[in-house]
């Protein structure tokens, strides 16, 4: 007799359940809250999941948990915090989680029918304890007075791979919303020795002559065997060797004042992106992300995701680090500086923090590096003088103002494929 297979009897983890796309689109929530009512807001999800905890739950308890758990999270979106519920409570809670798996499991409904911004909030212990599970997000606790209840929600290396996959995803869709196009020059960054990188053709990211003919036919035959008809779904890019190299760094102002608003998480979305078009695109270039305020914290992966704002402003420190780390590269060297300030405190006795930033922006002309200013303020005059002082000692300088800070991904995504042209 066969013996039966263990492996057919486990549970579903609930990456299985989700798909990697909707995966992906979870955990950028849980970095970026906001884009989850956008993306319910475009998909119109048919599940509502309130209706399932109607089921276990008393509606006077739930009207009380959801007012609480949504208005706590909108406070504090990266702090866990385990309600006082009774245990009668928990217990029902538990039991509607089950039965979602167990309809997600049964293909009962799909996960794209689920609102993200519902999962997150209704069950989010339950979430992240899966999310855990599966090495995706880690939970850390914030102070032993308070180690019973409340924790910091921190991602993972694998988890933060994904966010960066959606970052840049999201990046593209939104400079074609834009009407960005392919732009007619030479890319003097760009060779003609073909590479092994191959890719779904993009019509911003690719031009024609980066067509995989062979590669596109088969794509066709594949997936239109009768007429083989030349989709958009079946063109294959492959991207050339780049020639010139390009070493960067990023350095994100961790500040307390870039925890207005969505400043600190735009940043991180800024730095993802470009982290992972250079690891699909442009594999040669070399990237150093960098958080700073009055101490420096050079960034491995798995660590960008989870910068919190806190501190004093230290510019002149900041770029004088990257200056040391570019200084012995070759090729185009950049520094894109993001901050939403002036700068308050200076590491260089007897140097105001003012002639601190001024001082290290001068020195860059001498290492042949361009500084991009990113700045998140534009209202204040004196910032305004800031930036084009230091882009004037500098030489060779782009500043740019950005209002929104969500945009930050797609600005910089653009700019560094100009830079690379």
């Amino acid at each position: 007799m066969k013996p039966e297979c263990k492996l057919c009897e486990a549970n579903k983890t609930l990456s299985q359940l989700m798909g990697r796309e909707n995966l992906e689109s979870l955990l950028y929530s849980l970095l970026n809250p906001g884009y989850a009512q956008l993306k319910d807001r475009m998909n119109r999800p048919k599940f509502n999941l309130r209706s399932l905890l109607e089921r276990f739950l008393d509606e006077n308890n739930l009207d009380d948990f959801v007012f609480k758990q949504g208005l706590y999270m909108k406070q504090y979106p990266r702090v866990i915090c385990s309600w006082a519920y009774d245990e009668n409570f928990r217990r029902a809670k538990e039991r509607a989680w089950r039965e979602l798996l167990e309809k997600l499991e049964k293909g009962e409904i799909k996960p794209s029918d689920i609102p993200l911004q519902q999962l997150i909030e209704y069950f989010h212990e339950e979430l992240l304890a899966a999310l855990e599970e599966e090495g995706y997000v880690k939970r850390e606790r914030v102070s032993r007075s308070f180690s019973h209840f409340m924790h910091v929600l921190l991602f993972t290396a694998r988890g933060e791979e994904l966010i960066a996959e959606k970052v840049l995803e999201e990046a593209f869709k939104d400079m074609r919303a834009a009407s960005i196009g392919p732009h007619e020059s030479d890319e003097t960054g760009i060779g003609i020795t073909p590479s092994s990188v191959l890719m779904d053709y993009d019509e911003y990211k690719h031009t024609f002559d980066m067509l995989d003919i062979p590669e596109t036919m088969i794509n066709a035959a594949i997936k239109h065997p009768e007429d083989l008809d030349l989709t958009e779904d079946v063109l294959k890019a492959r991207v050339p060797l780049h020639k010139s190299r390009a070493s960067n760094v990023i350095l994100i102002d961790k500040s307390g004042s870039m925890s207005m608003g969505c400043r600190i998480v735009g940043a991180v979305e800024a730095a993802l992106g470009l982290r992972r078009l250079l690891e699909a695109e442009y594999k040669d270039d070399r990237l150093w992300v960098v958080a700073y305020d009055h101490n420096l914290y050079p960034l491995e992966p798995g660590e960008v995701a989870n910068i919190w704002p806190y501190g004093w402003t230290d510019i002149g420190q900041a770029l004088d680090y990257a200056r040391q780390l570019l200084s012995r590269e070759e090729g185009s060297k950049n520094i894109f500086l993001i901050t939403d300030g002036q700068p308050t405190t200076t590491s260089h006795p007897g140097q105001t923090p003012l002639q601190s930033a001024l001082r290290a922006s001068n020195m860059l002309r001498e290492e042949g590096i361009k500084l991009n200013i990113i700045m998140l303020d534009n209202r204040s005059p004196s910032l305004r003088s800031l930036c084009e002082k230091m882009a004037e000692l500098a030489g060779d300088a782009n500043i740019a103002f950005v209002d929104n800070p969500l945009n930050l991904k797609s600005f910089i995504i653009k700019n560094y494929k100009e830079i690379k042209r």
